[in-house]
């Protein structure tokens, strides 16, 4: 075989293992979500914290092969929609609690989706929580949940097909 031959050879091999690479670290398949009660303002106050890289993929797949949650706030919208429906929590008596949208934000590689809803917490002394997004795309999606109260975190690791979870603060 020739030198050429041979460099070719191993510069294909770096360049696809490069690739590989790359795309392999992009892939992170998980989220956090943070669940606050904030005694000042008496609001239960929700952030989703999504890999972008992952979100827009979900995005291209699930809604919109041309989404781009980087530049375009419809885009980053679209895919909070989606979370809001992936994402509940519900009372004592399994009755789902309304959170309301209040934003996306994109911050380097990260993107937020924030929710809240005015809440008496200081009755709530357990609830229910379920977190199912991406879940359908990657069965492998592990969604993690930190709840915070009184300085105290309660955390929630939630895989695909796991049903609601109940949480006693």
């Amino acid at each position: 075989m020739s030198r050429q031959f041979i460099a070719a050879a191993f510069l294909i091999l770096i360049a696809t293992m490069s690739i590989s690479a790359k795309s392999w670290a992009h892939q992170q398949k998980e989220s956090y979500s943070n669940v606050l009660f904030n005694e000042r303002t008496g609001n239960l106050e929700v952030q989703h914290r999504f890999y972008l890289h992952d979100a827009e993929h979900a995005a291209n797949n699930l809604f919109d092969s041309h989404a781009d949650l980087l530049k375009d706030p419809v885009s980053r919208e679209a895919f909070a929609y989606y979370v809001q429906d992936k994402f509940h929590i519900a009372d004592d008596n399994q009755q789902v609690i309304k959170l309301n949208f209040v934003g996306t934000e994109v911050e380097g590689k990260y993107l937020w989706v924030y929710q809240e809803t005015q809440i008496n917490h200081q009755t709530m002394n357990s609830f229910y929580i379920k977190m199912e997004s991406l879940q359908e795309l990657w069965p492998s999606q592990l969604n993690y949940i930190n709840v915070e109260r009184e300085k105290q975190v309660k955390s929630l690791r939630l895989g695909a097909g796991d049903a609601w979870q109940h949480l006693t603060l």
